[in-house]
């Protein structure tokens, strides 16, 4: 199990550097084309929705890595043992939030799936919009495996 959420992280983590890459270029391009006249109007398209897909799962790694939103300021007033409790429940609370998300992520994606993109009629918008259960999902699984890490801990009582 481990070596799949290993595999899931740097899956995410190459597609978002890919769709990062794109999103450069295709800001280079739209720059390079206003200057000349040229109007390209896929580019902004393009570009907000590989900046959101990348951003996204870039978000979800830092949650798997700790580097998301938590209260660290309270770390150092628990004993080891209740600071692994609180690690816990901070990451249930989140997890919780996420597993709704996901939900209305899907319902989302569902009712927006045969949108058409305005200017590139022949890509679908849900593609765009697929990304939000995606992230949500691999959230999910990464707060599992801390919680799963938290309580070994706090059984062995490292």
């Amino acid at each position: 199990m481990q070596k799949l959420i290993d595999y899931l992280e740097r899956m995410q983590l190459i597609l978002g550097t890919v769709f990062l890459v794109v999103f450069v270029s295709v800001t280079l391009i739209q720059v390079i084309t206003r200057y000349l006249g040229i109007s390209a109007t896929w580019t902004e398209e393009v570009s907000v929705n590989t900046f959101i897909w990348s951003m996204l799962l870039g978000a979800a790694v830092m949650v798997r890595k700790k580097q998301h939103f938590s209260f660290n300021l309270l770390d150092n007033f628990f004993s080891p043992r209740n600071k692994h409790l609180f690690i816990i429940f901070q990451n249930v609370i989140i997890l919780i939030f996420c597993l709704l998300c996901t939900l209305y992520s899907m319902e989302i994606t569902q009712t927006f799936w045969h949108s058409r993109w305005v200017t590139i009629p022949s890509l679908k918008q849900g593609y765009a919009w697929l990304i939000l259960p995606i992230t949500f999902i691999s959230m999910s699984i990464y707060l599992l495996e801390d919680i799963t890490h938290q309580t070994i801990k706090l059984v062995r009582g490292n």
